[in-house]
This record gives structure tokens, sequence and C-alpha cells, in this order.
């Protein structure tokens, strides 16, 4: 009997199996005390950075040390003038300088005819650094309200006080056309220009006036014997067209008596207006 009954297994304690779920219990609690600890150190380290950025936010903002008051640097500005850029900052003037709203500033200032791009910069503690790149004009134009000048891009700029420049009057651009259509009509004089200058001597500074009214063909003025003749050269080959008027306008002044246009741009054919 002693012997079957050490064969037989020990039967599982049942104290044995309860303190091993107790066990488990007791760990998944401290996993929650964790948690929650951890939790709430983590709102006490939000709070107070939330209170320390406050702080030194408030700080920058009233603290007479970062108060605008009229520090500019100005860099890169010839047309445009000063008072034209620090009326753009009259909001800003006895106020934070980390108040400011430098992109719409930035807009503000590429809004000026002059102005193809600014950029604005905060310096330490109250000062402002604006740096602008103007626009390079390229031509005057004849609007109805006087002249103008004009770049590249076909963006119209007022003539400066004091301002000297030497180019080519464009007429066919108006302030109502497209600024896309301006860029193309004046790609179009510019196109005229070179050509002109292609060879030696060059001869781009005998136009007086360039109409570009018609986008298909380049109508310019060039004084002649003391007046002004208007040669129609169309839309390319525009200083071969040019000598073709050089070479023959004596034999048309002895033939008509004078000469008040003549019209190139059609092959083989010149239309002589007396």
């Amino acid at each position: 009997m002693r012997a079957d009954d050490d064969l037989e297994a020990p039967e599982p304690s049942p104290y044995l199996r309860r303190s091993k779920r107790v066990e488990v219990r007791r760990s998944a609690v401290r996993w929650r005390r964790i948690l929650l600890f951890g939790a709430l150190g983590s709102l006490v380290c939000a709070g107070a950075l939330a209170a320390a950025a406050y702080t030194v936010r408030s700080y920058l903002t009233s603290s007479p040390r970062f108060l605008l008051q009229e520090n500019f640097s100005i860099q890169g500005s010839e047309h445009v003038s000063r008072t034209q850029i620090e009326r753009i900052f009259a909001a800003d003037l006895g106020r934070s300088i980390f108040e400011m709203p430098l992109e719409r500033r930035r807009f503000q200032l590429n809004v000026l005819p002059w102005v193809e791009s600014a950029y604005v910069v905060r310096g330490w503690p109250d000062r402002v650094r604006v740096l602008v790149r103007e626009r390079q004009p390229v031509a005057f134009v004849r609007l109805p309200g006087g002249m103008s000048l004009i770049d590249r891009q076909g963006v119209l700029m007022p003539l400066p006080m004091g301002g000297k420049f030497r180019f080519v009057v464009v007429s066919g651009i108006t302030e109502s056309q497209p600024v896309f259509e301006r860029r193309r009509r004046i790609a179009f004089v510019l196109a005229v220009l070179q050509d002109f200058d292609r060879e030696t001597p060059h001869r781009s500074g005998e136009i007086s006036e360039i109409d570009v009214s018609n986008p298909e063909d380049a109508a310019i003025t060039v004084s002649q014997e003391g007046s002004a003749v208007l040669v129609h050269l169309g839309n390319t080959h525009f200083l071969d067209r040019y000598k073709l008027f050089l070479d023959n306008v004596e034999g048309w002044r002895q033939q008509y008596g004078s000469v008040h246009s003549v019209d190139l741009q059609y092959e083989k054919q010149v239309i002589v207006k007396p």
C-alpha cells in the first residue's frame, strides 16, 4: 500500500494556485501605479513648461528693451524711398519686435512697384533689417498719364525722383493689359534691340521709339535728315530690314520729296508714304 501510495502523483495544493493568482494581480496594480505617476509627472512637466513659455513670452512682448523705435537697417534700396518702407512698419513702432508679423510686412514690401523681392529680419534687441532687391527697368513706356518704366517681367514702375535712365520709348503697352501680355510685348521690344546690336556698329541707339501696338509688327521711329520716320519692320529680320531702309531712304526722298513712313514687313514689297 505504501508503494502504491508513493507512485500516486500528489494533488496540487489549492493554496498554491491561489497564491499565484494574487501575484499576477499585484503586478498589474504595480504597472497601473507606474503609468499613473508617469502621466501625472508628464502633466506637471507640461504645466511647468507652459508656465515658463508664458513667462518668457510676456517678457519678450512687454519689456521696453524690445520695443521698436525706428531702428531700421535698410539695404538694397535705391529707388524705393526710406519713407515708403518705414510707412509699412508704422503700426509696429512702440511695440515689441517679437509681435511684428514678418510675413505680412514682407508681403506689403513686395507690393511696392519697384520691389522685386524683400526680406524682413528681426535684429537683437530692438532692430529690424529690411533687405530689398529692386526691379531693373529696360525701357520707358508711354502711358496716357505720362512716362513710366518697365522691367523684363512686364511690371510697370513710376519714374523715381532724380533717376537718370537712357532707354528706348515704347508705345503699345498699357496698364490695362495683363502682366503676361506686357511681358510678351516687352520681350518683343528687347528682341528688336538685341538684333540691332548683333553687328558693329550697334544701331539700337538710333531708335527713339518702338510701337508694339501690333504685336506682330515692330514699328520703330528713327531720325533722318532732321525729321522722324516710322519704319515697320514686321516680326523678324529687324536689322536686315532696317539696313534696307538706310540703303534706299535717300532715293525715296528724291522720288517722293519726303518720307513719312516705310512699311518693310512684307517680303519683296515696300510701301512708302511721303
